[in-house]
């Protein structure tokens, strides 16, 4: 589909009568959102509330690496706590990392800090998980949090408090503006009263309209009693009014704009420790756990019904990734059961008595992730996941014989041997992840490495060329590749090139590394027809969240202009332009399980891609030059009688590392112009390491 030859001119031919492979599978373009409550994200972006740790659970500072048994545990070294926790600070701009530290020390939840004479200790929760006792003297004791607000969005929020109170208390929930480190007035409050036994109550608030919504102005959330008390807090909460079912309302809206096709959830190497029960239900019987994976924890407000709300909301796919670490086939099938069973079965009654009588229907699952990694809790050997994998496609299919199931794979290495063998016949795909990095030395020269990232794509697809020939001769029926985590990562030595000089997942190199896989992804004629890229908050690239803002970066972006692709029809393509060769070896210090960059030789500094859905013609070209050169681009249209002008959409910024800010969170976005089309022909004029799309009409 796609024809190189070397020149000094750029040129792209398009036969738009001679249409190529299946239609543009919209899956290429789907996302992956995984549960993260670290110090990057303390809080799960998807999520709407703006507290840290609500529950007041018991906050897992993780070890850097994996046990014998895999995962990483918790750490309770004094030192190491103190250093993460004024990282916490620092990341969040916090005013006082020293009595955050203080707080914790006194038995206080992390995040958490005692507001005049309250004193503090851990307790039981209704969940049996980590409450909160607070005893206080005169009124206005009781605890608080740092946080911001989203003012620029809503003035309204809804604060809760799940608690009880020997003999009884009257529990004043407010917010306030926070100066220094000192809370001021309440700004809005509300009370509430609990007695001996549990008490959830939610109070609607309203910020006065006067309070200005500077993004830097730091606010708090208290609890305190109105005079002598002894309470136990199960969880104090803080929600936008305008929230969408528990969920970010810019997240929502950001990701339906992008016409997100799929959404891959909830990990990650979160799922290889994550229990589904514990995310349904009630909220309030909802226990937090440790998060299996990452530092911090897991409150499971956001479980299985939210998320397969949210995708109702965007209008997108879910993709559930089963926990085939810690978790059994039984816990599996019971989960598709929960989802997609009849109300007279167990689970799907289950499913009906928390309000969702009607099943989802979910047909993407995967069975676990990166499971030959020691960083996956309970990773197994090669011949150990196959067997996992039999087992738990038998329970699983046997629940829903619909669903197609993804099995967990790695093409660099033997891992997908054993699996072949033995279940050639309960492959619907097979994962692979690319997150090829590693530390770069003092030689690694930045635009080097972005040469080799952007080349990095047709090397893959011959490995997933390959693979697939394996499935096939292995027996497995229709052979297809789901990559199921894609995100460059490079970073820097101690004596390597700068962060903010290398192309990162908040960068336009990520939306450009992006689309050459998401070429070739069409060009495999239907090989590879998922790609869920990592990630959709926070993580990779995709959202970022900072003091409640929330914006896109560059790649999302990318993301939304490929909506214009989905179910069109590829064309063949003859490329004329000069190539580039790369240096380096990148990503050989993270062993086999990720992969590596080879130097790579006559590289096309350009990869188009043609696509025809009906009158329209699209033309993306993706300039991976790592030279920071505009070029002049000749698109010569045949088959297709072209309108006299066409529209001509660029992504770009300031070289690969362009970035959206908290400051500037429009600065890398698509920008619209047109250009002359005469005698089928169209002259572009393409930035540096930029994405362009050329989009002809047909006549009339």
């Amino acid at each position: 589909m796609l024809s190189h030859t070397a020149a000094d001119d750029c040129r792209v031919a398009v036969d738009a009568g001679d249409p190529r492979g299946p239609p543009v599978d919209p899956r290429v373009f789907g996302t992956f959102g995984e549960h993260l409550y670290s110090s990057r994200n303390a809080k799960n972006t998807l999520e709407a509330g703006v507290l840290h740790n609500p529950t007041f659970g018991s906050w897992k500072f993780q070890v850097r690496s994996p046990t014998v048994d895999g995962g990483r545990p918790a750490t309770h070294d004094p030192e190491t706590v103190a250093e993460r926790v004024e990282a916490y600070a620092e990341r969040h701009d916090y005013p006082d990392a020293d009595r955050m530290l203080a707080a914790y020390r006194d038995g206080t939840a992390l995040w958490w800090l005692q507001v005049g004479d309250a004193t503090t200790s851990p307790d039981v929760g209704r969940a049996g998980d980590r409450a909160q006792r607070v005893e206080t003297g005169d009124g206005g004791d009781g605890l608080a949090q740092w946080c911001y607000l989203p003012l620029h969005r809503t003035r309204g929020f809804e604060l809760e408090v799940a608690a009880r109170a020997v003999d009884g208390a009257t529990l004043r929930l407010a917010v306030h503006r926070v100066t220094g480190a000192t809370l001021g007035p309440p700004l809005a409050a509300g009370e509430v009263d609990v007695g001996d036994e549990w008490t959830t109550e939610r109070v609607p608030v309203a910020l006065p309209p006067d309070v200005d919504d500077d993004p830097d102005a730091m606010y708090a959330v208290s609890v305190t009693t109105a005079g002598p008390a002894n309470v136990v807090l199960d969880h104090v909460r803080c929600d936008p009014a305008d929230h969408v079912g528990g969920a970010d309302p810019a997240v929502v809206a950001l990701l339906r704009d992008a016409e997100v096709p799929l959404f891959r959830w909830p990990g990650g190497n979160f799922a290889s420790g994550y229990d589904w029960r514990d995310g349904v239900g009630p909220l309030a019987e909802r226990p937090t756990r440790p998060n299996p994976a990452w530092d911090g924890l897991e409150t499971n407000f956001f479980g299985t019904a939210e998320f397969l709300a949210l995708c109702e909301t965007v209008g997108c796919e879910p993709m559930l990734v089963v926990n085939a670490g810690d978790g059994s086939a039984d816990d599996a099938a019971a989960w598709v059961e929960y989802c997609n069973g009849d109300t007279d079965t167990e689970y799907g009654a289950l499913r009906a008595a928390h309000g969702h009588p009607e099943p989802w229907g979910v047909t993407h699952w995967e069975v676990g992730n990166e499971v030959y990694g020691e960083w996956q809790t309970t990773w197994s050997t090669t011949g150990g996941y196959a067997d996992r994998y039999r087992r738990f496609y038998r329970e699983m299919t046997a629940v829903d014989p619909t669903i197609e199931v993804t099995a967990c794979g790695n093409r660099l290495t033997d891992w997908n041997d054993p699996l072949l063998e033995r279940c050639p016949g309960a492959v619907d795909y097979l994962a692979d992840h690319v997150l090829v990095g590693g530390t770069l030395d003092a030689d690694a020269d930045p635009a080097d490495v972005f040469g080799a990232y952007m080349g990095h794509a047709s090397g893959v697809f011959d490995e997933y060329d390959a693979l697939v020939e394996h499935m096939a001769d292995a027996g497995v029926p229709d052979p297809r590749v789901a990559v199921t985590e894609l995100q460059l990562f490079a970073t820097p030595g101690d004596d390597g090139p700068d962060w903010t000089d290398l192309p990162r997942s908040d960068t336009v190199g990520e939306a450009l590394y992006t689309a050459t896989f998401v070429h070739e992804a069409v060009r495999s004629r239907g090989r590879v027809p998922v790609v869920t890229h990592s990630g959709a908050g926070n993580h990779g690239g995709g959202l970022r969240t900072e003091r409640e803002r929330v914006r896109p970066d560059p790649v999302l972006h990318y993301h939304a202009l490929g909506a214009a692709l989905h179910g069109g029809t590829p064309l063949p393509v003859d490329l004329a332009c000069p190539t580039y060769d790369t240096a380096g070896t990148y990503g050989a210090d993270t062993g086999p399980e990720f992969g590596r960059i080879d130097p790579l030789a006559d590289v096309p500094v350009l990869d188009p891609l043609a696509v025809r859905d009906g009158d329209a013609l699209h033309v993306d070209l993706v300039h991976r030059d790592p030279a920071p050169v505009e070029r002049e681009v000749t698109v010569a249209v045949e088959g297709f009688e072209p309108a006299p002008a066409a529209t001509v959409t660029t992504l770009s910024g300031d070289g690969f590392t362009a970035a959206n800010t908290l400051e500037e969170p429009d600065a890398v976005a698509p920008e619209t112009d047109t250009a002359p089309v005469r005698d089928g022909e169209v002259p572009v004029a393409v930035p540096p390491q930029a994405f362009v799309r050329v989009t002809v009409e047909r006549a009339g």
